[in-house]
């Protein structure tokens, strides 16, 4: 049996796992800033008296939900996935 190949493989695993991880990672690192943003945008929104930037602030912050949905249903997706492959 040829090792070395195995090897191989074994790291290639371990790359794309550390991969997937790091990109994880950084997609609930954007949820969680996504999240500030829309409290921050909240506040400013119920601060202000003009309308205009009322409805900015809220378009901005629909737009952030928005945002976190999809990334947050893209990882409830790959972990759905990962389970079924174990």
């Amino acid at each position: 049996m040829d090792f070395s190949k195995l090897n191989v493989e074994f790291s290639n695993m371990q790359k794309t796992v550390t991969k997937y991880t790091e990109i994880i990672v950084l997609v609930n690192l954007k949820v969680k800033d996504n999240l500030k943003s829309i409290s921050k945008y909240e506040t400013k929104m119920k601060n202000t008296k003009n309308k205009i930037e009322k409805d900015i602030a809220h378009l901005y912050i629909t737009m952030l939900k928005c945002e976190n949905e999809f990334l947050e249903s893209l990882v409830k997706e790959q972990e759905d996935k990962n389970e079924k492959g174990v």
